[in-house]
């Protein structure tokens, strides 16, 4: 039990010392020891029993205790709007807090802060009228733990387990290796989707649209699509879940010389490069909207502002800046 009294346990105090009880009296009523009783009267009562008033007790405790718990983001207003700014860009508080640490500007004096202080802020100390965790990524009133969907398991021809991926794949030692999937929207406004490509180590990300989200010959298009938009050094695998809309990636091993594999029944997770960028697609293509009212300019720049945001794993790099560099260099390095 907390040694600090509840307003309530402040209203019975107030009574019973107007009853005249003894100290030690209260604090056995009270579950408390008398000390604690004492030391209430004396710091919020400003130490005479007779006077002791539990409205006035509770408002120079509450003053007391917000002046001892200010946070970092109250007292430098020029770091918290350097964070508001980031969150207004699209920025995760990850990304906000690593490129402090990476990139800070000047006139913040070096001052960094935790993403976890920038989300109990956005959801403990922030004033409601704010309404900062409208500007996250998922929009949740409370921070909770994410799931993800069950993919569906269909028999595809030719199909390679991840099991049988290269090491080199799994620790992202290469450039090249991609995650494809296809994000869906509610079917009473459109039967098609996005197909999603994202290249495991850099995050580069590739989106088309596609008529039917359950297409083999649409989503063999859009990955072709991807094919032909990067350097031939950059596409070597790519990796599914088992929906039939992959049926046909046997023309990539064809046309390419793509090694293709395939995830396990209902784990999403094992492809979690491609289905983190889901989540980020969310905040631009929620599934109640209407993907017929979407150009393919307006899924370009959607598809840049994802290229172009600084992530932890590229050190506060973007995917854009990494992948340029790896081709400034000759791509002598994987």
């Amino acid at each position: 039990m907390s040694n600090e009294l509840t307003f309530y346990e402040r209203q019975r105090l107030e009574y019973w010392l107007r009853s005249q009880m003894s100290l030690r009296d209260i604090g056995k009523l009270m579950r408390r020891t008398h000390t604690i009783v004492s030391r209430e009267i004396r710091r919020n009562g400003n130490g005479d029993r007779k006077k002791y008033r539990a409205d006035i007790a509770q408002r120079l405790f509450e003053k007391r205790k917000h002046k001892q718990h200010k946070g970092k983001l109250d007292k430098h207003p020029e770091l918290k709007q350097y964070i508001v700014d980031g969150l207004k860009k699209e920025w995760s508080p990850e990304e906000i807090a690593g490129r402090l640490k990476f990139a800070s500007p000047p006139e913040l004096g070096g001052q960094s802060v935790s993403y976890e202080s920038i989300y109990h802020y956005i959801y403990h100390k922030a004033e409601k009228w704010e309404k900062l965790f409208l500007l996250l990524p998922q929009r949740r009133v409370k921070r909770r733990k994410r799931g993800g969907r069950k993919p569906h398991n269909l028999p595809i021809d030719g199909r390679v387990s991840i099991h049988d991926r290269p090491l080199m794949v799994d620790e992202r030692k290469r450039y090249g290796d991609w995650e494809s999937d296809t994000i869906e929207f509610k079917r009473s406004l459109t039967q098609g989707g996005v197909s999603v490509q994202c290249e495991r180590k850099s995050r580069l990300v590739r989106l088309h649209k596609v008529a039917s989200k359950k297409s083999p010959e649409d989503a063999i298009a859009a990955l072709i699509a991807t094919a032909e938009s990067v350097p031939t050094e950059l596409w070597l695998s790519c990796t599914f879940d088992n929906g039939f809309e992959n049926k046909k990636h046997h023309i990539l091993k064809e046309w390419y010389n793509t090694s293709t594999y395939f995830c396990d029944p209902y784990s999403p997770w094992q492809k979690g490069t491609v289905e983190n960028t889901n989540k980020l697609l969310r905040r631009y293509l929620p599934r109640h909207f209407d993907l017929n009212q979407l150009t393919d300019q307006e899924l370009y720049r959607i598809q840049e502002r994802l290229n172009d945001r600084p992530r932890k794993c590229l050190d506060y790099q973007t995917p854009n800046e990494v992948i340029h560099s790896y081709l400034q260099s000759g791509a002598s390095k994987t």
